[in-house]
Parts: structure tokens; C-alpha cells; sequence
């Protein structure tokens, strides 16, 4: 039955949601789907790809431009004359290899690629064991059970800088009984650019090449479909890129397509998602699997919206409760299905967002492949017009020689003619070709600083002196290396996301017996630790830390600080643990394994660390006993300004009193010089009037020194107020 034929009323809620649970975790579909639906389906898929495969278009030209930019040539050109300069910048290469070179070490440093970050509270530290337990088992994945999942990450960013955008699917091989992680690299995919995300993205293709051999394995085993898919009487190695003489899978005449696409299979008006693989030549359609589970199948009942699997453990629950007898098969009675989420496998690792908001990243390739072709252009021509300089040529006079011809010399010869000096020197006429241009020299010179500036390459020649500080020119190179740290930083993004697809792989397909015997727990369980709640996975790299001296200075700072962690009672150990690490040591566990040490050994470390507390305690009460002391002295300063306050008071008291004093005097004596009728009185009164002069300038001397004194008291002490018993 067709697609178009088909009706939402033929099959109801309920039954279309046993179908699409029925398809969970299939080998293959496609044996249960009729031949028109197949054939339906199959056209689709091609059409999708031709669609996407244009819109891709301009992509994928400046990609393969640039592959071309890379390639160094052996060969001179033949144009503007043969042997003529054919130089290309290695600008491209070097940028691609310095970024590569750096997340190779980075990123891939160490054996622990995985960690689990805890979210939430763990007061009982039960999410702590069991993150614990999901690292040791994702770390033996990647570097045991996935060994070419290294030499893989190593190829993607040495390319992903270059081309832009690499992706990555991650799944389980039935055959196999574990997950694979495999490169998607250009020209091998096909994705439209109107995609936003991958968990939106309407259709995804991967351009694979099977061998004969291959594909029988995969008929026989059940995960495709027995379908005649090449000739009978075909010759050599069917289906492979190695009988076609090409390298890529989409030059394959026997190529297939594994596109990830939108269905609708039960008929009931919503398309699931899937992943339908054909082979293109005879679009015979050899296997659909399903990219949900129960947690992707949203559903609606009694106005309540949640996934299967939420719904159905609500429903045991009541029942549960309410002690009712539990049904064999769920209850999906009154269930709609509103959507169905795909289950992404695919992880795009992206160098640099695209500009105009299309989907595929840009490298090097989009973003230096015109300066590099400028650089290519103007060295040639330069090459080009120094040749024709050096080399030399231009015309004869008819009168020179006889025999017209070529006339050629070797070095160190000297030929005889029978022509004078003047006729010599008059019958050559060299070519008039110029030096090489000294503009065209700038410009090429220009066109190279921009494109190393741009590729983030490093140079601090002209920045970091012989007298600059280790740590000034440690923090000038951290300065330039910040682009290619927010490079790491995406390249991280990315990774996280890959293992966070590993991590629902495992969920449902990790062998229990297995988990077990890895973390030789008994009672360990994959199916509840595998769980998506209050944890996710990230990678265990740092972008924040790009080289390995950056490294051992962040530790050799720490291990200044370590006699201060030492007294106030810290981990000192852990900074000894980062300066091993840093410096690459092999032996740090065994270093700190307290497991093997004697017991005399423990208690000499028991014993320092008590003396290190004891040292704690007595430099904290030797700080509290200065800090009082000096409050203390404090209080005792304040008491003598205030008493020193008073008896400046006291001063200015007793001068008022003698100044009121000497008014008096001077009005009796005024009084008196109005009634003196004698020359005896009058010589008395100028007696009296000297005194009162001299003992009131004294008395003035007195009240501006108490003055000043007062004033220098009050800048040598904090303001404070001084009570003056007035009003």
C-alpha cells in the first residue's frame, strides 16, 4: 500500500502505537513492509539527496578548491611559456596542521576522554559512585572495545579545520555486540542547508561502498534484506571502490545510500523518524531501521501530554497503589501519539560557524582560499619576471653575424668577433624587461601577514624581548593562543555530544554481564546506572590550557603557594599531584600510593600532618594575640589624646579668665586718667598702662601657641568630638 493510499482511520491510536513500539531496536524493518511502500520510499530517499546535494553546492566547491590550494606541485606550467613558475602557498596546509597538532595533544592527552558531570545535590554521594562507575566503563569503551576511535579524532582535526565541518555517527553493531563511532567526511555526505540542528534536520545521507563480500555477510546475519543487488555473471571485487579505480564512495558505481529521514509507517497521518539504506544503482531498499524508543514517542491522554515509557510506569504505579492485578501488555487505551522525537546519532563537529546562518561550518578552505590564491599568483609572477631578468635575451643587429640564430654562452667563455667596439655595443639590443615589481613585492608580502594573522598563527618575535619576564611572555603567547582555545572549545562541544550519544547506546544495548565483570562489581547494574537523569557526560580536556608549558607554570605557581597551603592546614598533596601531572610524570600513582607505604612510613606522614596542624593552630593564636595587642595599644592612644584634648581646654580657660582680667584693668585705669589732675598720677598711670601692654601681647603669644598646639593634635589623631560642658 502506497503511501498516498493510505488512511489515519484504518488504523487506530492504539494500534498504530504497537506498531511503532513493535519496531524498536529492529534489525530491519523493511522484511515486514510491502513492496509499494518500499519502492515509495526509495524514490524519496534519492530525491532528498539530489535536493540536498545541490543546496550544497557552493560548499562544496570552495572544499574542493581548497584541496586543490594544498596539493604542492612537482610540475612547472606551461603557460605564459614552458618551465614557467607554478609556486603554491603552503598557508592552507600549515594553518590545517598547526590546529591539528594542537587538539591532537590536547584534547586526546591522557586515557581519560570521558567524565560524568553530577547535576543536582548528592548529599549521600550515591550519584558520585555511580558517575564513577559510568567513566571507568565509557574510558574502556573509547580506548579498548572502539581502537580506532583515536586514529579516527586524530583524521577529523587535522581535516575539520580545513573543510569546516566533519561529522560523526555513532551506533551499536549487532554484529560486532558494540558501539562504533565513524568519520563522515566530505565528499561522503549530503545535507541540506536549510538544516538548523540535527534533531531537526529532515534528511541526512551517508554515501557508503559495500563489497560483495559485505553484503552477503550483513544478507545472512539478518540485517538486510535478501534482495539481488548485483549481476550474476558480474566480475571482480562487486560493489567496492577498488574495482571502479576511485577513492571516494560517491564516485562508486555501486555506491548506497544511508539517508536518516521522515516516514510515515503506520499510517497515522505523523512521520517517525528513520534509517533507510538503498542501493542507488537498482533502489532496492535492503534495510530500515527506527531512531526513536518508548522515550521518543510522545503521547496524549486525558489531557496530560509525556513520553511512553512515563506514562506506562504511571499507569503500574497506580495500580500498584491501589493493588490492582497488573495486565500483561500495557494499558494504551485513550492514547494519542503526538509526536515521535528521533534518537540523533550524528554529531557535527564544526570548525567555524557559517556567516549567512547555513548549516555547514567554514575552514580554512572558504575562509583563505582567495588570499592563497592571491599569494599564489603574485609569487609566481614574481618568479615569473625574475627569470626574465636573470635570464636575459633581446635582438641582433643584421650585420652582426652571418648566420642568424640563437646565440648562446657559457659560463666563464669568451667569444671572438671581428666587429669594432662601437659596432659590437650598437648591434645588441637587450630585452627591455623591468626588475620585479617592488608594488607587487608589498602586496605579496601583505597578502601573507593577513593570511597568517588569520590562521592564528603565533609570532612574537617583535613582542617578546630577551629581557621580557617569564611571566609577561607567558601571558603575551596565552594572549594569542585565545582563538585557537575557543577552536578547542567547539571541538569539546562536540565531543560532549558524542558521548552523550554513547551513553543512550548504552543504555539500551550494554551487555549487563559485562559492566559487571569491568568494574568487577557484582551488584553493579548498566541498566540503572545508564540513566539520563541528574547527569550528563562531558569531556575530561581543558581548552583553557593549549600547551604543556602553560601547564607546569600553572603548577609551579601553585607550589610557590605551597608552604602558605602547608600552614593554614590545606591539601597540600593535590598540589604536588598537579606539578607531576604537569611535568608528565608516569609514576604518580605509584608516588602517592598510600596502599603501598610501611607503616612506619604512614605514621611519619600522620605525624607531619599533625605537626602542620599544630603550626596551624599556633601561628592562628600568635595572629589573634598581635590583633589584640594592637587594640590594645589603640585604646590607650585614645585615652591620652582625650586627656592631652582636656588640658589644651584647660589652658584656653584660664587665658580667656587673665584676658577678661586685664579688660578690667584697662578700664580702671581709663576711668582713672579722666579724673588724674597730677603729674605724679599721670606718670603712675603710663607705669601701669606699659604693664598691661607687655602682659597682654604676652597673653596673646600664649593663646596662638595653644592654638597651634592644638591644631597639630588634631591632625595627628583621628576627629573626635571633645566635650566642652557649654550650653
Amino acid at each position: 500500500m502506497a503511501e498516498a493510499a493510505r488512511k489515519v482511520e484504518d488504523i487506530s491510536p492504539k494500534s498504530g502505537i504497537k506498531t511503532l513500539t513493535g519496531y524498536i531496536n529492529r534489525d530491519n524493518i523493511a522484511e515486514d513492509i510491502d513492496k509499494d511502500t518500499l519502492d515509495d520510499l526509495a524514490e524519496r530517499v534519492k530525491r532528498q539527496f539530489d535536493e540536498d546535494l545541490q543546496s550544497m553546492h557552493e560548499w562544496m566547491e570552495s572544499v574542493k578548491e581548497g584541496l586543490k590550494l594544498m596539493k604542492q606541485e612537482f610540475k612547472t606550467k606551461s603557460i605564459p611559456w614552458e618551465g614557467a613558475s607554478n609556486f603554491k602557498s603552503p598557508l592552507l596546509s600549515q594553518a590545517s596542521i598547526n590546529f591539528g597538532n594542537r587538539a591532537k595533544l590536547e584534547l586526546l592527552r591522557g586515557d581519560k576522554l570521558v567524565k560524568v558531570a553530577i547535576i543536582g545535590r548528592d548529599p549521600d554521594g550515591m550519584k558520585k559512585e555511580r558517575a564513577d562507575r559510568i567513566q571507568e566503563v565509557m574510558n574502556y569503551q573509547v580506548n579498548y572495545e572502539m581502537p580506532d576511535y583515536r586514529d579516527d579524532q586524530k583524521r577529523l582535526y587535522y581535516s575539520v579545520a580545513n573543510t569546516g565541518t566533519i561529522f560523526k555517527i555513532t551506533e551499536f553493531n549487532p554484529l560486532e555486540q558494540k558501539n562504533e563511532s565513524c568519520l563522515i567526511q566530505y565528499p561522503n555526505f549530503a545535507v541540506n542547508q536549510a538544516t538548523t540542528s540535527m534533531r531537526k534536520c529532515r534528511s541526512f545521507t551517508i554515501l557508503k561502498d559495500f563489497s560483495f563480500d559485505e553484503v552477503i555477510q550483513k544478507q545472512r546475519s539478518g540485517m538486510w534484506r535478501d534482495v539481488e543487488i548485483y549481476p550474476v555473471d558480474s566480475q571482480g571485487d562487486k560493489g567496492s571502490n577498488e574495482e571502479d579505480g576511485v577513492d571516494q564512495a560517491e564516485e562508486n558505481s555501486n555506491r548506497f545510500l544511508v539517508q536518516q529521514t521522515w516516514y510515515d509507517l503506520d499510517g497515522d497521518g505523523i512521520e517517525e523518524p528513520y534509517t533507510v539504506t538503498i542501493h542507488e544503482n537498482s533502489s532496492q531498499v535492503v534495510r530500515i531501521t527506527a531512531r526513536f524508543d518508548m522515550e521518543s514517542i510522545v503521547v496524549q491522554r486525558n489531557q496530560r501530554i509525556s513520553n511512553l515509557k512515563k506514562m506506562i510506569i504511571a499507569d503500574v504505579q497506580d495500580k500498584a497503589q491501589r493493588q490492582e492485578s497488573m495486565p500483561k501488555e500495557p494499558d494504551l487505551s485513550g492514547m494519542e501519539i503526538i509526536r515521535v522525537d528521533p534518537m540523533v546519532n550524528i554529531t557535527k563537529y564544526e570548525f567555524i560557524p557559517s556567516p549567512d546562518g547555513t548549516f555547514l561550518g567554514l575552514g580554512y578552505s572558504h575562509l583563505l582560499g582567495a588570499i592563497t590564491q592571491g599569494i599564489n599568483s603574485s609569487t609566481n609572477q614574481l618568479t615569473d619576471s625574475g627569470t626574465l631578468r636573470n635570464v636575459g635575451g633581446g635582438f641582433m643587429a643584421r650585420n652582426v653575424r652571418k648566420k642568424m640564430g640563437p646565440l648562446r654562452m657559457r659560463i666563464g667563455e669568451w667569444i671572438s668577433t671581428e666587429l669594432s667596439p662601437e659596432n659590437l655595443a650598437r648591434g645588441f639590443f637587450p630585452n627591455p624587461q623591468p626588475e620585479p615589481s617592488q608594488t607587487l613585492f608589498a602586496l605579496n608580502e601583505k597578502l601573507e601577514a593577513q593570511g597568517q594573522n588569520f590562521a592564528g598563527a603565533i609570532d612574537t618575535g617583535g613582542i617578546i624581548q630577551p629581557n621580557t619576564a617569564p611571566t609577561t611572555a607567558l601571558a603575551i603567547v596565552q594572549e594569542n593562543l585565545i582563538p585557537t582555545s575557543a577552536l578547542m572549545s567547539s571541538m569539546l562541544d562536540s565531543q560532549a555530544k558524542e558521548f552523550q550519544v554513547m551513553f543512550r547506546l548504552n543504555k539500551n544495548f550494554f551487555d549487563p554481564e559485562l559492566y559487571r565483570e569491568i568494574l568487577d562489581e557484582p551488584q553493579a547494574s548498566s541498566f540503572a546506572d545508564f540513566n539520563t537523569e541528574n547527569m550528563d557526560i562531558q569531556p575530561v580536556a581543558s581548552a583553557e590550557m593549549a600547551s604543556k608549558m602553560q601547564r607546569i607554570q600553572l603548577a609551579t605557581v601553585e607550589m610557590e603557594q605551597f608552604d602558605r597551603v602547608v600552614q593554614v592546614g590545606g591539601n597540600a598533596k593535590l598540589i604536588l599531584r598537579n606539578y607531576f601531572d604537569a611535568i608528565g610524570s608516569q609514576d604518580i600513582d605509584r608516588i602517592f600510593d598510600e596502599s603501598t607505604m610501611t607503616p612506619e612510613e604512614q605514621e611519619q606522614i600522620q605525624q607531619l600532618q599533625q605537626q602542620q596542624e599544630l603550626l596551624a593552630q599556633q601561628q592562628q593564636q600568635q595572629i589573634e594575640l598581635t590583633a589584640a595587642q594592637v587594640a590594645l595599644a589603640k585604646g590607650e592612644l585614645d585615652r591620652l589624646n582625650f586627656r592631652t584634648d582636656a588640658e589644651v581646654q584647660k589652658l584656653f580657660a584660664e587665658a580667656d579668665k587673665t584676658q577678661a582680667q586685664i579688660a578690667e584693668i584697662e578700664s580702671t585705669i581709663i576711668l582713672n586718667l579722666e579724673k588724674a589732675e597730677t603729674e605724679d598720677v599721670k606718670n603712675g598711670i603710663q607705669m601701669y598702662t606699659s604693664m598691661i601692654g607687655t602682659l597682654t601681647d604676652q597673653t596673646m603669644k600664649i593663646r596662638d601657641l595653644l592654638e597651634a598646639q592644638g591644631a597639630q593634635n588634631v591632625q595627628q589623631r583621628p576627629t573626635q568630638v571633645i566635650p566642652t560642658g557649654g550650653g
